[in-house]
């Protein structure tokens, strides 16, 4: 998940713990690319699996398959059949919509518009349901990928990288108790999908090509290195890997090196976001009373995080307009608790108003 723009200085900054501070670096993932080729020539990565692709022979419990395009109501159509079924989307204004279309009782939304204790909780009550065989359909933004251990019988993925694509499988027959499961992919056609990130959009270019190639086999280890072996050839490899030439900071030769001007370049989130904290329980809501007051409201903050939603500066904007953030200690953006029912739903999480023209934001 590392953007392209920035593998050579991260892979640098790997390599130079390992080589000169004592460091051992684990790249533990069933969709690794060829990290070498951002190293130096005398590197050598070390395999730790004996035979990977004798694992994924081993392990494979799922199956891929391809429907092409679906509108909303197909797929909406399809996810209300199913007693327990995954579907998983690029954006959080198709996963929001989806999730209105869905029928009778055991569905659930998840994105990164809940905040983390409001995301523990939906997974704690997914898990129960699955487990005791109840009605659970979720519709859910690639937050479901980053490693949670969850196991659904089928699942649906909109077309991504094919990093994504695996790793949405990880969530089908994760326990091996359905035999050989589905997850299939298709191309999204929604009236919830506003614009599509560049990034996003050049991974999925590419895993189109790959899915055509290995039509029966996309999870598989020659599918997933012609992935990034063609993702890293979608340009001049010396300009997009350190476009913004960050290791030139360090390649002074009286070792003036340029450490606070490397530190502004490497952004790994490009786009300014704004944090909200939400008082979501009465635990949120003592804990921000103490923030308005403290003298080191570091340690508050830190107690904070499973309380707070990021968001784009645009968004944030919005938000401020309708007068729904209040800010604490001169500082902090805190959701106005007044408005908490208009603009935190339960199911949704942070509502961001849609943006009005003329309507005093500015850039």
């Amino acid at each position: 998940m590392l953007p392209r723009e920035y593998m050579r200085p991260a892979m640098a900054a790997v390599w130079e713990l390992v080589t000169n501070y004592g460091a051992s670096a684990v790249f533990c993932t069933a969709t690794q690319p060829k990290l070498e080729q951002f190293l130096p020539e005398a590197t050598n990565p070390i395999e730790l699996a004996a035979d990977p692709q004798e694992l994924f022979d081993f392990y494979k419990r799922v199956k891929v398959k391809n429907l092409e395009t679906l509108a909303d109501e197909d797929l909406l159509e399809r996810l209300n059949q199913y007693l327990q079924v995954l579907c998983i989307v690029n954006t959080r204004g198709h996963a929001s919509g989806l999730f209105g279309g869905l029928q009778g009782e055991g569905n659930y939304h998840l994105s990164t518009l809940l905040c983390p204790a409001h995301r523990k909780e939906k997974l704690d009550e997914i898990r129960k349901r699955l487990v005791n065989g109840q009605t659970c359909r979720v519709v859910s933004t690639s937050v479901m990928e980053a490693g949670i251990d969850i196991d659904f019988p089928v699942g649906y993925r909109a077309i991504s990288g094919l990093d994504s694509i695996n790793q949405a499988a990880g969530r089908v027959n994760r326990e091996m108790k359905h035999g050989v499961s589905e997850l299939f992919i298709f191309e999204p056609k929604s009236e919830f999908i506003k614009n599509t990130p560049r990034y996003v959009a050049q991974a999925i270019e590419v895993a189109r090509i790959v899915l055509r190639k290995y039509p029966d086999a996309p999870i598989s280890i020659p599918a997933i290195e012609s992935y990034f072996g063609q993702l890293y050839n979608l340009q001049d490899p010396n300009v997009s890997f350190d476009y913004k030439g960050i290791l030139a900071c360090f390649e002074d030769n009286n070792s003036r090196f340029k450490f606070e001007t490397a530190a502004r370049l490497f952004q790994i989130i490009e786009d300014v976001t704004e944090m909200v904290i939400i008082p979501y329980n009465d635990e949120a809501v003592k804990l921000i009373d103490e923030l308005k007051f403290a003298q080191y409201p570091l340690s508050i903050l830190r107690k904070l995080q499973p309380f707070t939603v990021s968001i784009y500066e645009d968004e944030f904007n919005r938000l401020s307009v309708k007068g729904a953030l209040l800010t604490v200690a001169d500082k902090y953006a805190v959701l106005n608790p007044q408005y908490k029912k208009d603009f935190y739903d339960p199911h949704r999480g942070l509502h961001i108003p849609e943006r009005v023209e003329g309507e005093g934001l500015f850039f």
